[in-house]
């Protein structure tokens, strides 16, 4: 249990307003108001917090009003006043997992009581009584959501590739925010954080709900959320065991035992240190934090698989359900038990998989010879391919292929995807 008080605020009016040299003087000025104190205190700013871990409940209460009689005796000492107004008073936050916690006395400030609340924003983080940071997520989420709103609407302007930059400009840095605090300290908020990237993932593709999260970030290059948290989490450890950090956390980059709880397991430090000694030793012997994190990256980051810059959106739109195989085909709803039947194509001849659309269904034989024309004259080798070859290769290009042939080869696909009007009207969704 952590006893925490945070939230009062000094006033300070001896230099003119809007002067640079305020904040530097105000710093300086109240350099010595932790020299003694007892309790544990932070400051930042012109904001501070003192915490002690409770043992016993009587002795870390008097501990902290002896501490607080010290700040108001500082302030007396030095003319400094705290702000008067209740609405503004300090803030007191228990942090307990105890299903009965102990009472604890109530405290008072500067004349004025202290305010026991359930959580309170920390630099941006939102501390909650149970440290499981449900709310910060939950106002995380909130904001992120008006960033998919912006995203679907500006689906009918911008490529994928411009989708996919505003969504990591101005949309997950918000899922980021605290993420090495709070990675796996509730599943349930881990799986509504990756149910918002796995939206953005469908609005950006244009795939069907439903489709498999793994193909929709492959098809973006996305790692998961998870992966994500896991990698920022080593790559902060990585500046901590190389002295990139201040000194303090270098003292807590150590061994832990590991009669604990998986909650504590799983909070920072122990987690990271379990992770970076089963790291390959070239990894943790890295030369700069780029390579770092290019080394890790390559094991959880899906390279990404391109559209070559076309902008026919509708036309990307049908090739990504394809390339995921959640598409109207009647295969792929069979599969997927989507408003299907059976996965046999109206033309009798075969089920309706993509390589029976692109190759072979009867119904657009005659949509199918130009554009087979099309891509066997930037293909030379077009006549050695099996019919899987040339499926993936109609879907997403050729590996070693030019990048301009290979968006001859989607436009091609596009096109004979519009003519053929087979996804002008879904049978997923008619009567």
């Amino acid at each position: 249990m952590v006893h925490h008080l945070i939230g009062w605020l000094p006033l300070y009016s001896g230099v003119p307003q809007g002067s640079v040299l305020g904040p530097l003087l105000f710093l300086i000025y109240i350099n010595d108001l932790s020299d003694n104190i007892s309790c544990n205190m932070k400051l930042f700013a012109d904001d501070a917090s003192i915490f002690v871990k409770v043992l016993d409940v009587g002795m870390s209460n008097q501990l902290i009003k002896a501490d607080l009689d010290k700040v108001t005796q500082w302030a007396f000492q030095w003319k400094m006043k705290f702000n008067p107004d209740i609405t503004k008073q300090a803030i007191e936050v228990i942090f307990s997992h105890k299903r009965k916690p102990p009472v604890h006395p109530a405290l008072v400030f500067n004349n004025i009581p202290v305010k026991r609340e359930i959580d309170t924003n920390h630099l941006g983080l939102i501390l909650d009584n149970k440290l499981d940071f449900r709310k910060h997520i939950a106002e995380k989420i909130k904001t992120a959501n008006k960033g998919i709103g912006l995203l679907k609407f500006l689906t009918r302007f911008l490529t994928r590739e411009k989708l996919s930059l505003i969504y990591k400009m101005h949309v997950r840095p918000h899922l980021d925010c605290g993420d090495v605090i709070y990675h796996n300290q509730s599943q349930e908020s881990m799986d509504l954080l990756e149910s918002i990237q796995y939206q953005a993932g469908l609005i950006i593709t244009g795939c069907w709900k439903g489709t498999s999260r793994e193909k929709v970030y492959a098809e973006l290059g996305w790692e998961s959320l998870s992966d994500r948290r896991h990698f920022r989490r080593l790559s902060l450890y990585y500046k901590i065991k190389n002295n990139m950090t201040p000194n303090y956390l270098a003292a807590l980059a150590q061994p832990f035992d590991q009669n604990h709880t998986t909650r504590f397991q799983n909070s920072f430090f122990p987690y990271c240190h379990t992770n970076w000694i089963n790291l390959d030793l070239s990894i943790r012997n890295a030369a700069s934090l780029n390579i770092f994190k290019k080394q890790i990256l390559s094991d959880i980051r899906p390279p990404m698989k391109s559209t070559y810059g076309v902008r026919d959106r509708r036309g990307i739109r049908i090739i990504s359900q394809l390339r995921v195989q959640h598409s109207d085909l009647r295969n792929d709803r069979f599969r997927h038990k989507f408003n299907c039947p059976s996965p046999d194509c109206p033309c009798g001849s075969d089920v309706e998989s993509n390589t029976h659309y692109l190759l072979h269904c009867s119904r657009y034989h005659h949509q199918r010879i130009n554009y087979l024309q099309q891509v066997r004259d930037i293909v030379p080798d077009f006549d050695t391919l099996s019919d899987e070859e040339l499926c993936n290769m109609m879907l997403f290009g050729q590996k070693s292929g030019k990048y301009e042939d290979n968006a001859s080869i989607l436009r091609a696909t596009a096109a004979f995807i519009h003519k053929t009007k087979r996804f002008a009207k879904l049978e997923a969704f008619s009567d």
